[in-house]
């Protein structure tokens, strides 16, 4: 793979071996639904599931939904739904691509196409990750701003 081509299922194979996910990502399916690709759920939950995957081959694959914003839908689409991880390690860093994310919705705009997954019978888990952009804090009383639209999902 050179440095001007994007990552994707075609590509992988360029990568070496130390820097290809855990799994093949042509394996999976769709059964885990998770509400809020951010950053936590790709660094956390998505290497985590594709752990468990590596070790069971069961094709457990994960359809990421945007809420919000469309930014992480436009840069993994494209790409198959891979991304790299960089890892702090006392040798140095080492980075690798994550396999484990099968499809990214926006749930606006794939709102039929969520719809479906969710009543699937093979998607058996839902999950969301809620991190600090996912609440605010009410600057009278200091608490949760509980009927800051914002806040409502």
């Amino acid at each position: 793979m050179t440095s001007h081509e994007r990552l994707s299922r075609k590509t992988l194979g360029a990568l070496p071996p130390e820097g290809r996910p855990a799994i093949d990502p042509d394996a999976l399916r769709p059964r885990i639904v998770h509400l809020g690709i951010g950053a936590f759920h790709r660094a956390h939950q998505a290497v985590y599931t594709e752990a468990a995957e590596a070790r069971h081959n069961a094709g457990w694959g994960i359809v990421g939904v945007s809420q919000r914003s469309r930014t992480v839908v436009d840069a993994l689409r494209p790409q198959d739904g891979l991304y790299s991880l960089t890892l702090r390690e006392p040798d140095g860093p080492r980075t690798r691509v994550v396999g484990s994310v099968t499809d990214v919705l926006h749930a606006t705009d794939d709102g039929e196409r969520l719809t479906g997954l969710i009543a699937s019978p093979d998607v058996t888990v839902i999950t969301t990750t809620v991190t600090e952009k996912g609440y605010r804090r009410d600057p009278v009383g200091g608490g949760l701003a509980l009927t800051d639209p914002l806040g409502r999902v």
